[in-house]
């Protein structure tokens, strides 16, 4: 079965909402959050946390991108969703579930930085994949995928 992987797309969430999709090659390599060096030696510990964790994701290091976005998670709600998107990769689906309880955001570091994380889950029948976004959608599609339920599953019950 194909894996799961995570897409950073660039641009504004609306672009790019939960939905089925054909089977895409990408890339991420040029999605790193870049700061200035001065200016990153003034940032708070979380949010350095946060940019490291960041593009150790983009580099799909999962285990040193969970430690960094754990450092964050308490402080920036776009941590704590790139966090449980990691643990689910990472098959901790029960953490996964804990940190998206009762979980909402208004996304503001996405927007700025322009770089969505969209949840890419194969279909298992054939080229087709479940995008999960940032939008309403793709929190109840996240939810069902963190209770079991397979891509096509989700695409049914969301009417996707």
């Amino acid at each position: 079965m194909k894996e799961s992987k995570i897409l950073i797309f660039k641009g504004h969430p609306e672009r790019f909402p939960t939905q089925v999709g054909d089977t895409v090659d990408f890339d991420n390599v040029e999605t790193y959050m870049e700061i200035p060096f001065e200016f990153y030696l003034d940032m708070p510990e979380e949010e350095k946390a946060f940019v490291q964790g960041f593009n150790y994701y983009i580099d799909e290091n999962l285990k040193d991108a969970r430690r960094e976005l754990a450092k964050a998670a308490s402080k920036i709600p776009e941590a704590k969703y790139m966090l449980a998107l990691v643990n689910y990769l990472l098959g901790k689906k029960t953490e996964a579930k804990i940190l998206l309880t009762n979980f909402s955001s208004d996304w503001k570091r996405f927007i700025q930085t322009w770089r969505i994380p969209i949840l890419v889950v194969p279909f298992q029948s054939s080229d087709k994949n479940l995008y999960i976004s940032i939008d309403e959608k793709g929190l109840n599609a996240l939810n069902y995928l963190l209770e079991g339920k397979t891509a096509e599953e989700i695409a049914f019950i969301l009417g996707l």
